[in-house]
């Protein structure tokens, strides 16, 4: 099924830190264990969700040609594989990781900027890419080839969260700006308020609060990164 997608000699995969499945959703799990089955090297990122569970699957099936691609640090490797620092930042290690790889297997969450970027990028590169698309809200999912004539990338700068309450993504937001390195991003709602409300919110219940900051002025609401 995957052949045409998931080719060449090194796979690349990563995916959203939203990500909370149990394990690889099965259409993902059976392109990627065809790939293995041709031997396939493989690239994995370390951060939460997605790329850890791409982690504990290569781990089950015993796959020994594997690189964990990380920026400063390494926050998982389930294997012990050997480690590579594709760059200093967030950007710089995931351009480094696309430009290693021949093909793609990506788990998008929610739109998020971060992997929408990556796929704009793997699209201009024209490398074989599949994606598996999830939304938290309605559960909806879809699995298939990079479209070459979709646009996948928005202002990283400005996230819009998902849904009329106002908290919906927001867990996305704050986990894509974590990584991003920024110090300050806007983010779109339909009520700033409401949306500086839930972050607020999503912030004491993570425990974030000496780390990131909200401010809601003249119907903006931005979230920035405290200075220690």
């Amino acid at each position: 099924m995957g052949e045409a997608y998931a080719s060449g000699r090194r796979l690349l995969l990563m995916g959203s830190s939203a990500y909370k499945g149990e394990g690889l959703p099965e259409e993902v799990a059976e392109v990627l264990d065809e790939a293995l089955d041709r031997g396939m090297a493989v690239i994995v990122g370390e951060a939460r969700g997605a790329c850890r569970a791409f982690q504990d699957h290569l781990a089950a099936r015993g796959h020994g040609d594997v690189v964990v691609g990380h920026a400063k640090s390494i926050r998982y490797n389930a294997r012990g594989w050997p480690t590579h620092m594709y760059g200093d930042d967030v950007k710089s290690r995931e351009r480094g990781m696309i430009d290693d790889c021949d093909s793609a297997i990506i788990i998008w969450v929610n739109g998020s900027g971060v992997i929408a970027k990556n796929l704009e990028y793997l699209k201009r590169q024209g490398k074989p890419t599949y994606i598996y698309e999830l939304s938290t809200k309605d559960g909806e999912s879809r699995f298939g080839p990079l479209d070459p004539a979709r646009s996948y990338s928005y202002d990283r700068r400005s996230i819009r969260p998902r849904g009329r309450e106002g908290r919906e993504g927001l867990g996305e937001v704050v986990d894509a700006f974590l990584e991003s390195g920024e110090g300050e991003r806007l983010v779109e709602g339909e009520d700033a308020g409401l949306t500086g409300y839930y972050l607020n919110k999503l912030i004491a219940e993570r425990g974030l609060e000496g780390v990131l900051g909200v401010s809601v002025e003249s119907g903006v609401c931005r979230l920035r990164r405290l200075k220690g």
